[in-house]
């Protein structure tokens, strides 16, 4: 398990500007799954905790990897299974936009999936792989945008992704259903193996960052609104595509 020290940028690109960056603390948990046994592993601390099997979609997930696996014939003793997500801290929740599962084989990344949160509490992920390759931090992978995440964007569109694991960097390029940019979101940081005596400031800092989130992404749509940017409504179902 690894502590990630990151930052979040976030800039609106269309007629209309606005930017920010944040500080972003979570922990990328290792090898999470096993293939021979199909079962998640188990983390256990006095401090902080994980749902079971992690995420809400993790089963998912976790089907689409085998299924990926089996059809490009790769080794499963080869694969390993990651999570970059902020865990709940002592007795409280941590509300996570969007954690994301690495599948690396052979210490490279294959499969990238975000696993995506709206303030409404609806999921959605979207898979990115490049058919088995190893996916390159100069290459773009597109997918469909499918649900809502915020009042100042339509529910469907456009992502564009581009990974890279070392240095780690994550860039997220949105679009509208017209493929007009709108926004890019750039996530990267230093990941740092947790010592002894480093624990208890690592729990504060995530405990600290993970109670901001709700504050920042609320803040950040007031200042929207007060800059006049056309409002979406949400209308009571935020997928794209009904039974998303």
């Amino acid at each position: 398990m690894k502590f990630l020290n990151g930052i979040v940028s976030h800039s609106r690109v269309g007629d209309q500007k606005h930017a920010f960056d944040y500080g972003y603390k979570s922990l990328l948990v290792e090898d999470i799954f096993d293939f021979e046994t199909n079962l998640f592993k188990s983390i256990s601390s006095r401090f902080f905790w994980y749902d079971k099997n992690f995420t809400d979609c993790s089963q998912s997930i976790i089907n689409e990897f085998q299924t990926f696996l089996k059809m490009h014939q790769i080794n499963v003793d080869d694969v390993q299974v990651n999570l970059l997500r902020t865990p709940n801290i002592f007795f409280l929740r941590s509300f996570n936009p969007v954690c994301f599962w690495f599948l690396l084989h052979n210490d490279q990344c294959i499969y990238l999936v975000p696993e995506v949160k709206n303030t409404f509490y609806e999921d959605q992920t979207y898979f990115v792989h490049n058919a088995g390759n190893p996916l390159q931090s100069d290459q773009w992978l597109e997918v469909r945008k499918k649900m809502y995440v915020s009042p100042f964007a339509e529910k469907s569109g456009f992502y564009k992704f581009r990974v890279s694991l070392n240095p780690f960097k994550i860039r997220i390029n949105q679009f509208n259903p017209k493929k007009k940019a709108e926004i890019v979101t750039n996530i990267r940081g230093e990941f740092q193996t947790i010592g002894a005596f480093q624990k208890p400031q690592m729990y504060l800092r995530l405990l600290i960052s993970s109670r901001l989130v709700l504050f920042r992404i609320h803040l950040q749509a007031l200042f929207l609104w007060l800059k006049k940017f056309k409002v979406f409504a949400h209308e009571g179902d935020g997928y794209a595509d009904k039974g998303s």
